[in-house]
């Protein structure tokens, strides 16, 4: 006798979720005043395969009080966040906040996480369907057994592709790795602000007591 899943009805337990939350944050208006402001700041080419590429100061969020208040929205976003996932703590801060500007076509981002931080985040100011962000599955073991499937979908698969959308900003946990494909498109007007972001807590936990 075959076992048919959908006629057992079993109670599924999503365990361990990475959650990557995406949502609308500037206004079309917003983002062309933030790229324009980019034109007077100091920017370097990365001499390394992510070319092309020019990123600016990882202190962005001091500049000046024009990137101070974007600093600020972003913590906002993120505290509600915090709050979705019941996270007890002070405060949050940004640790980094930097440009990410390309510099010709095919620009790509190597597979990567964020160190020395607990949230990060993305916010799209300028770009087109060929600029996704991918996110890859952290599992290791996924890699040592893969078998073909009928359809792709979330439980299945080893990589998201997250929609470019202009103004969107998205969160996700520092430690998961993601990557940028120019997927053989020219995606050279794409512009992202990137942050980094800590809490402030402390906890108690008997032989892991820790107070940052």
């Amino acid at each position: 006798m075959r076992f048919i899943v959908s006629e057992l009805k079993p109670h599924i337990y999503e365990l361990f979720p990475s959650l990557v939350y995406h949502t609308p944050f500037l206004t079309k208006d917003e983002c062309e005043m933030y790229t324009k402001c980019l034109d007077d700041i100091e920017k370097e080419s990365l001499p390394c395969s992510q070319r092309p590429l020019y990123q600016t100061t990882d202190k962005l969020h001091l500049l000046n009080n024009t990137w101070k208040e974007l600093s600020n929205k972003v913590i906002d976003v993120i505290n509600s966040i915090a709050d979705h996932q019941h996270m007890i703590r002070d405060s949050l801060y940004n640790t980094n906040m930097w440009a990410n500007i390309a510099a010709g076509p095919g620009y790509f981002h190597e597979l990567h996480s964020h160190p020395n931080c607990f949230f990060s985040s993305i916010i799209y100011l300028r770009g087109n369907e060929s600029s996704k962000t991918i996110f890859h599955d952290p599992r290791a073991q996924i890699k040592v057994l893969r078998p073909d499937y009928s359809e792709p979908t979330r439980l299945n698969t080893t990589a998201f592709k997250l929609p470019f959308k202009e103004g969107s900003i998205s969160i996700f946990p520092a430690w998961l790795t993601h990557t940028v494909l120019s997927e053989g498109n020219d995606n050279s007007d794409r512009i992202t602000i990137t942050c980094n972001t800590m809490p402030h807590f402390e906890s108690n936990k008997r032989t892991s007591n820790l107070k940052i």
